[in-house]
């Protein structure tokens, strides 16, 4: 009974063995797995993580690849004679703006385009009637040697300015001035020290200009072009040429302005470009224009120009046209003068002044002076401007 007994001890103790074996490979197993979730779960949380991060507007995205410009350097480097100005801007016919006038009569186009016509205070009445002479005749003066009057007396009122004292002066003598019966003389001792010139531009049509020369004209001043005050489109003059070869076969001597609207010394810059580009071939001996003239009931670009920017924008022009040795000059009424520039700024250049009163009370210094807009000349149709200069630009 004995040896039955211990038979059986063995037998349970080998089955708890097994068990406990089998256990501990379920186990391991478990564990097994439970390790492997484990790590699946670790490395797939951070993905997750960093998809949310990214997922806000403000987050900003580099491009795979960057973008680098190049430039032509050779393009930096052109002249004004190697640029082609007229095609700077677009010039579509049907939509092109009517280019402003300078001193002269309205535009006659017959388009339907955007109408540009500048500030009237040097040219003709838009009406047909003749300006009679008679309201030129002077009635007002200066009122002190402080003072002066920057209106025109066909202005019909008075606008009474200081005068600067530290510009330049007036010297012109009343007395020395006369007129020949048809044009205005300044005459030193007897002897005429000025030239007798006009202004023209497409206004004039085409000009017979051998017949203007035997008119006892020294010198024209010519339109080169003019940029729009409200498109910004350059145009050129479409008589610029026929008058630039018209005086150059009649032996008249030359000068051109531009009517500017540059809003940026750059732009000035742009213009003076285009007037040295233009004048390439031909002798030209009078000065080179900056004209920028307001607009009458309309909005123009230079409108909110302060003083201090317009004389920036005139002193890009003339340093510009220095630059190429050639003769800078600026053009303007009175009242533009007088309230449009800061004068210390831009005294160094030679000034053309535009007054059709029959002694002018300007009390600054002027090289050049447009004192008719109803002159009458053989060659001419209808009216043109009648200028006298104190300088023999050709003499220079």
């Amino acid at each position: 009974m004995s040896m039955l007994h211990n038979n059986k001890k063995g037998s349970s103790k080998d089955f708890s063995s097994s068990a406990k074996m089998v256990l501990g490979c379920v186990s391991a197993f478990a564990a097994v797995i439970l390790v492997a979730a484990v790590t699946i779960l670790m490395n797939q949380s951070p993905r997750r993580q960093k998809e949310v991060q990214a997922a806000p507007e403000s987050v900003s995205v580099k491009p795979e690849k960057t973008v680098t410009w190049t430039f032509d350097d050779d393009a930096e480097k052109r002249t004004s004679d190697e640029m082609n100005f007229w095609h700077m801007y677009d010039r579509d016919e049907e939509n092109a703006s009517v280019i402003p006038e300078n001193n002269n009569a309205a535009d006659q186009d017959d388009r339907v385009v955007e109408t540009e016509v500048p500030d009237d205070e040097n040219g003709q009445e838009e009406n047909d009637e003749t300006v009679s002479e008679d309201v030129l005749t002077p009635s007002r003066n200066a009122v002190s040697g402080n003072f002066f009057d920057q209106n025109e007396l066909s202005d019909g009122e008075e606008s009474i300015v200081p005068i600067n004292m530290d510009i330049k002066k007036n010297e012109l003598l009343s007395a020395n001035f006369s007129d020949d019966g048809q044009y205005k003389i300044y005459s030193i001792d007897g002897e005429k020290t000025s030239t007798t010139g006009i202004d023209v531009s497409k206004y004039q049509g085409t000009i017979d200009w051998k017949s203007v020369a035997e008119e006892n004209i020294d010198f024209a001043m010519i339109r080169m072009g003019a940029r729009g005050y409200t498109s910004g489109r350059i145009i050129e003059d479409e008589q610029f040429i026929a008058n630039m070869n018209g005086c150059s076969e009649n032996k008249i001597k030359t000068g051109i302005y531009f009517y500017s609207q540059a809003i940026t010394p750059e732009e000035a810059i742009v213009e003076a470009n285009t007037c040295i580009a233009a004048i390439e071939g031909y002798k030209v001996e009078y000065p080179i224009v900056f004209d920028s003239e307001v607009v009458k009931n309309d909005i123009y670009r230079t409108q909110n120009l302060s003083p201090k920017e317009m004389s920036a924008i005139a002193q890009a022009f003339c340093n510009t046209i220095l630059m190429y040795g050639r003769t800078p000059m600026i053009g303007a009424t009175k009242k533009q003068f007088a309230s449009r520039f800061e004068l210390a700024d831009i005294e160094q250049y030679d000034w053309w002044l535009f007054d059709t009163d029959d002694e002018s009370v300007f009390p600054y210094k002027y090289s050049m002076w447009q004192y008719s807009k109803v002159g009458e000349i053989e060659g001419i149709n209808g009216s043109v401007n009648l200028d006298i200069a104190f300088i023999d630009y050709s003499a220079k």
